[in-house]
């Protein structure tokens, strides 16, 4: 798998081959995507991504730098297959960013409010609409690492083992939501050092189904799309424990 699956499940799900209108809210095939969900599926399909991956934003996008992206500083080496993000890194959740992959040089392929669904965009059809082309805080590019690498001359990082809470207390079952007061990190178990799969931005609504307290913390638990278990921390349990979750 590589950049040529990838490249074909956006063509494959364009909005001229079925029915998947552009939508923030129904994103995850049903029946659409938005920008980011839909550059999430054609890297699971690239095989960059697990299949299991959390389907974040674009804030989270830029999280996968180092582990699985690249950054490219310079928009003359962008080719097809890299990524690009717009919007500012915590400022681009919503309609604050967008996102979709190059197809060819001067070529995107990206699901977009203007057109209604997935759409190619190049020098002939409005691609300066969307892209400044040019390197910036507010447009940055990324090379995922197709096959385990991108190319590029970036040291190897050490893959680390997630690791789990060793004093997980359960709480309580309680199936309500709430309102994140800050950007609030999703865990793969209740521990601080557990590996981040995903990240809740500002204003986020997290709908959970237990309570637990572990390393210090107290914290909201629900099952993610992937079915595995995600954990959510709070607020502390002692000190300060004004909590940054409003329920």
């Amino acid at each position: 798998m590589g950049v040529k699956e990838a490249l074909k499940w956006m063509d494959d799900h364009h909005r001229h081959k079925g029915n998947y209108p552009y939508s923030m809210v129904r994103r995850y095939g049903n029946p659409g995507y938005d920008c980011s969900s839909a550059v999430y599926y054609a890297l699971i399909a690239g095989g960059v991504l697990p299949k299991d991956t959390y389907i974040g934003n674009t804030e989270t996008l830029f999280m996968l730098n180092g582990k699985y992206f690249d950054e490219i500083f310079d928009y003359k080496k962008v080719r097809a297959g890299d990524i690009f993000i717009r919007g500012g890194q915590g400022t681009s959740a919503g309609a604050g960013g967008h996102t979709g992959m190059f197809y060819k040089k001067d070529g995107i392929i990206h699901s977009n409010y203007s057109n209604n669904g997935i759409s190619y965009n190049d020098n002939g059809s409005f691609i300066g609409y969307f892209l400044d082309r040019k390197r910036s805080w507010n447009e940055r590019y990324f090379r995922p690492r197709y096959g385990g690498s991108s190319g590029l001359d970036i040291a190897p990082i050490k893959q680390q083992r997630p690791q789990q809470a060793s004093n997980k207390k359960f709480i309580k079952n309680e199936n309500w939501h709430g309102i994140t007061q800050t950007a609030c990190h999703v865990r793969a178990d209740a521990s601080t050092n557990s590996a981040i799969v995903a990240t809740y931005p500002m204003g986020s609504r997290i709908n959970y189904d237990s309570v637990y307290e572990s390393d210090g913390y107290r914290w909201i638990s629900y099952v993610g799309n992937s079915g595995k278990r995600r954990y959510v921390a709070y607020r502390r349990t002692s000190g300060n424990t004004r909590p940054w979750i409003k329920f």
